[in-house]
């Protein structure tokens, strides 16, 4: 079910909708119509008994994973795919030139480019997918946001990023806040709650994470009516998410990119 919004917190909540690939995949529907040159979306798990999980660092035989992860690159139609071992932390790369194949960087949660056929991935399953697009020149950024990467500053980096490599100004980002845990479903303690700035309850109390991310955006001088929030669960909602709190050990993908032919479009 959708997550419980506290009053003033900025952005409309929407449901992505199946994305037309041959992967099993979700993707927000509006920005498919307004940004055509744009790739963007979040893995499901797809069907038993082979789900569709991307864990590159998990249990799962290593060619297994790699299989399914130039299967992503392939439906995509992207040249390179980019990746990272993410540590909660608020370091964001900045990537050029697209190559081929699946290639790791160095530590990190975040990811940004306007280099096309490059596809920027962070995995999550509860964590939040954030998914940043300045559509006037066409860059991107993707942002894997638990709460400690939240309390670094993960998000503000990311918009920073923009703002000092790119020279836009944050007000003509727009935001979207994917697939992840809800804030009846992610209790967390006291210690959580302090690290995110919010009034410290007497005991382990929901968070919503999303909320806190939208409200720091606009701090950030994201437009509120450029925020958008997933109102789906990765653990009670419907939608086939992997759950890290529902005992599963499996990763989807949150991804984003710039079409390797965006030139062609308008």
């Amino acid at each position: 079910m959708p997550s419980p919004q506290p009053s003033g917190t900025p952005g409309t909540v929407i449901l992505e909708s199946p994305a037309p690939l041959a992967i099993p995949a979700v993707h927000h529907d509006g920005w498919a119509s307004d940004f055509p040159w744009l790739v963007q979306g979040t893995t499901t798990r797809g069907g038993d008994p082979d789900p569709f999980d991307l864990r590159l660092f998990g249990p799962a035989p290593s060619g297994e994973v790699l299989s399914r992860w130039e299967t992503l690159a392939g439906a995509l139609d992207m040249q390179g795919v980019v990746h990272a071992r993410q540590v909660h932390g608020p370091r964001v790369h900045l990537h050029g030139d697209p190559h081929d194949g699946v290639r790791l960087a160095s530590p990190a949660d975040g990811h940004a480019t306007r280099a096309r056929g490059l596809l920027l991935t962070v995995g999550t399953a509860d964590c939040v997918p954030v998914f940043l697009v300045e559509p006037a020149v066409r860059w991107v950024a993707m942002v894997h946001a638990g709460w400690r990467g939240v309390a670094a500053g993960i998000l503000e980096a990311a918009v920073d990023l923009f703002v000092r490599r790119v020279g836009v100004s944050p007000e003509g980002l727009h935001l979207h806040l994917g697939p992840a845990i809800c804030g009846a479903c992610y209790e967390v303690g006291p210690e959580v709650h302090g690290a995110l700035g919010l009034p410290v309850p007497g005991g382990p109390t929901p968070v919503d994470l999303r909320g806190v991310l939208a409200r720091r955006a606009v701090g950030a001088g994201v437009r509120g009516a450029r925020i958008t929030r997933s109102g789906q669960c990765t653990k009670c909602g419907p939608a086939p998410f992997f759950s890290h709190r529902g005992g599963d050990a499996g990763r989807q993908v949150g991804f984003i990119g710039v079409r390797e032919r965006a030139g062609d479009l308008p």
